[in-house]
């Protein structure tokens, strides 16, 4: 009985040990976040992590998780230092329509409209780095195809926009979900990310494509 328990193809066993990589790959990326230019390749290494070995059935996610970082570290930071400068430029636009939606009913409705749009660049944003795990790119060729995928699947970008923007919004006040929140986020975008990239992953390894019905 006590080999079925510590077995680790045991249910309790697997759920278990999931339930420990997701804290531990949280852990993970937001320490390898600290330099702030490293948030692409945290970004990248806790997506391919989650996708391999949370939803799917991989061993050894915190090594995965540093071999990713690794070899997307150039790139990664390259691409952070694109997207850091142009998120602050935002956030300094929202600002100033904040100030304005207490002047008056436009400047309220500018601001909301304003709320909704970001929504777009925010679900951008969670196509960069997944896509860097998995694909070669530098930074122009990475920021113009993920440009085109958001656009392509605009339904899905806009909730990823939205469930980034809430888990910002989550942290902000229970900062103690940030322990799990990032690969549990992370979790939630393999759902539309990885049946995105199915046929590209076909593609690239000479697969044939699946139909989708």
């Amino acid at each position: 009985m006590a080999g079925g328990i510590f077995n680790p193809e045991n249910g309790f066993y697997r759920v278990t040990g999931k339930m420990v990589d997701i804290f531990l790959l949280s852990v993970f990326w937001l320490a390898c976040c600290i330099p702030v230019v490293t948030i692409g390749p945290a970004t990248a290494a806790l997506y391919n992590a989650v996708a391999r070995c949370i939803r799917g059935n991989e061993r050894n996610s915190w090594g995965l998780f540093f071999r990713t970082f690794r070899a997307n570290l150039k790139v990664g930071i390259l691409t952070t230092l694109v997207v850091l400068p142009a998120a602050a430029v935002l956030v300094l636009l929202q600002g100033v329509l904040y100030q304005t939606a207490v002047l008056g009913k436009a400047g309220y409705v500018l601001y909301v409209a304003y709320q909704i749009f970001l929504l777009l660049p925010l679900g951008m944003v969670c196509y960069l780095f997944p896509v860097l795990s998995r694909f070669s790119f530098r930074t122009g060729g990475l920021l113009l195809n993920c440009s085109k995928l958001a656009m392509a699947h605009l339904p899905a970008t806009v909730l990823m926009g939205l469930l980034l923007a809430l888990s910002v919004w989550v942290c902000s006040y229970v900062p103690v979900v940030a322990a799990v929140l990032p690969a549990m986020l992370a979790l939630v975008q393999t759902v539309p990310l990885e049946r995105i990239f199915r046929p590209y992953i076909q593609a690239q390894r000479g697969e044939p494509q699946e139909d989708e019905t």
